[in-house]
């Protein structure tokens, strides 16, 4: 029985971690990628699917500080809060890693999210992607490449 119309396009990911979720340990699940390729709506449809929560960094981004700046703190304190029920729980964005290694943490399970339509990165903050991918590797890390192309 259908969940939704995500339900083929996502059901590599979902078998992917579903032995990674098996009785739902209380572990991070990261979803890394560029901006703009599915991120949210990947995070969205397994926090969904799975019945678990979901982090949107993007709801901690700093106004007028550059893109990729976060409330570190608040995720720290929301991710602890999640984890104290031994329950996983999903976060997503960009600069993921760097994020959870600002707040002393590690994903259990990195899913990696390229969109060969995503839009072109404004060359500022295309520079500050690659240093990213430079020094945390997200695409040699995942334990699970989604491609999209839409």
């Amino acid at each position: 029985m259908s969940k939704n119309g995500r339900d083929k396009e996502y059901a590599p990911v979902v078998e992917a971690l579903a032995p990674v979720l098996h009785n739902l340990p209380p572990r991070i699940i990261a979803i890394d990628g560029r901006p703009y390729s599915g991120k949210t709506t990947l995070g969205r449809f397994l926090s969904w699917w799975f019945n678990i929560s979901l982090i949107e960094t993007d709801l901690f981004l700093f106004e007028g500080e550059g893109r990729y700046r976060y409330r570190e703190e608040e995720v720290a304190r929301i991710i602890d809060a999640r984890m104290s029920t031994d329950r996983p729980v999903i976060i997503e964005g960009v600069t993921v890693l760097r994020q959870l290694a600002a707040i002393n943490r590690a994903a259990d399970f990195l899913i990696y999210v390229e969109n060969a339509s995503a839009p072109t990165l404004q060359r500022e903050y295309e520079v500050q992607f690659k240093d990213y991918e430079a020094e945390f590797k997200p695409r040699q890390r995942a334990g699970f490449t989604l491609k999209l192309d839409h």
